[in-house]
């Protein structure tokens, strides 16, 4: 159950960060609301790679350098267009529902991981919740308010948070 929790939640914020993408005003994809931040378009590609970053090094099968994958697969998320991005999200649900279809419930609850950047460790599904999930989350909200700072006012907190005109 709890397997089936977690990867539902994560589906659903990508949905979420998908939906929201159809509500990006033309001609905003440069748009950042500050110096140091990143634009709409950086986001994105962000966004196109938040939700599977950590599980799928956590669960690959050979012992990469974190930084190394990391450094890879930022890189191949800079060179998403935005017109690219639905893919991306579709690609990342692929490889998520791949890599729980290898887990079980077990596998979530004893499996240990380290955080790289830490060296602290974690259950499995602690882990992906405090990365997969909180991160798309948090980066959805950011897009979100990029799109009403860009113009959309008719964008409701619902919108941040469910998929409201499917």
């Amino acid at each position: 159950m709890y397997k089936e929790h977690l990867l539902n939640n994560i589906e659903k914020e990508m949905n979420v960060c998908r939906r929201l993408y159809t509500k990006i005003p033309p001609g905003q994809m440069d748009y950042k609301p500050g110096e140091g931040v990143r634009t709409t378009l950086e986001l994105l590609q962000y966004l196109s790679i938040a939700g599977t970053l950590m599980p799928d090094y956590w669960l690959q099968e050979n012992d990469t350098d974190f930084g190394a994958f990391y450094g890879s697969k930022i890189a191949a998320s800079k060179t998403i267009t935005h017109e690219q991005f639905l893919n991306a999200m579709d690609e990342q649900l692929i490889i998520i529902k791949n890599l729980f279809g290898h887990l079980s419930e077990d596998d979530l609850l004893q499996k240990e991981v380290t955080y790289p950047w830490s060296g602290a460790k974690a259950p499995l599904g602690e882990a992906m919740i405090a990365t997969s999930v909180k991160w798309l989350a948090a980066y959805k909200l950011q897009l979100f308010l990029y799109i009403k700072l860009c113009g959309n006012k008719q964008l409701a907190t619902a919108d941040a948070w469910m998929l409201t005109d499917l």
